[in-house]
């Protein structure tokens, strides 16, 4: 593949990433300047791509919601004036990177992520989480209390959650 290839193969995967976590989420706080928007996003790409080379190799659930956390007070820590209540809500940093893995999973760059995006689709077939509001979660506990649910479902198909989860979200659906 030519670089150039490379180059927008990775960027498509973060704005497809980007796109599905501000179109619902809420992301910017109103009258953030268009320079604090741009610079939120760079950081959060560069954020991204450094992430995803820890999944070439398998990521436990545990190293997986670590970095989602990560994700969520480092970019709220530097770019308060672009954000929302100056926050990069957990659920905003679970979709960011989650889609952006599921991506790169069904490119073949990376092994399988331990979780899914999860938003009030996903959500809705969850038990027990059909009330939570991706956009509005903010607590890393609360997370991992969706993602084991979530996985107790995929088991029960005999599926890991993000398998379960590709085979139930499809985008014609």
């Amino acid at each position: 593949m030519l670089p150039d290839q490379e180059t927008f193969l990775i960027r498509s995967v973060f704005g497809t990433a980007l796109m599905a976590t501000a179109q619902r989420g809420k992301l910017y706080r109103d009258g953030s300047t268009q320079a604090a928007r741009d610079a939120f996003r760079e950081a959060l790409r560069k954020a991204l791509e450094s992430l995803a080379v820890q999944y070439k190799n398998e990521v436990s659930p545990d190293q997986h919601c670590a970095s989602i956390e990560t994700l969520s007070n480092s970019l709220s820590a530097s770019h308060k004036d672009a954000l929302k209540c100056g926050r990069f809500r957990i659920g905003s940093a679970q979709k960011a990177l989650n889609v952006y893995l599921k991506f790169m999973w069904c490119l073949g760059r990376i092994k399988r992520p331990p979780h899914c995006p999860f938003d009030s689709r996903v959500l809705s077939l969850i038990p027990n989480c059909k009330k939570v509001k991706w956009t509005k979660l903010d607590c890393i506990v609360e997370y991992k209390r969706v993602a084991g649910e979530a996985e107790q479902l995929a088991k029960t198909k005999r599926l890991s959650l993000a398998e379960w989860e590709l085979k139930n979200y499809q985008p014609t659906k």
